[in-house]
């Protein structure tokens, strides 16, 4: 099925897309995060990147002792201690559906709702 566009970059009307967000999604590559592998988090969100989700590596995000970390715009998530296994569950969950998966986020960004 075939949209009309709307600007001038040729993306479907909002309305013709189930979620039309647009993301950055940073991934820290300074030195601390790269000891965890966080190479390994910017390759594997790299395969996801589309017209509606841009990757970007990061210089240092200022949460050393919690990485690798990612930041998610316009929403500003973050997630911490992320092994490339997470990335599709934040894709489909976040990325897709708008819905950021709980058991990853940065506990100094989003605390824990307290029972």
């Amino acid at each position: 099925m075939t949209h009309p566009t709307n600007n001038a970059l040729g993306l479907p009307p909002a309305s013709a897309a189930p979620n039309p967000k647009r993301w950055l999604v940073q991934v820290c590559q300074h030195r601390t995060c790269l000891g965890n592998r966080s190479d390994e988090v910017l390759a594997a969100f790299q395969q996801h990147q589309s017209e509606h989700i841009l990757v970007a590596e990061s210089e240092c995000l200022g949460q050393c002792s919690a990485g690798p970390t990612v930041r998610v715009l316009p929403d500003d998530i973050w997630y911490c201690q992320l092994s490339p296994a997470d990335v599709p569950s934040i894709v489909e969950q976040h990325l897709g559906q708008g819905q950021p998966v709980k058991e990853r986020l940065h506990p100094r960004f989003h605390p824990p709702a307290c029972p």
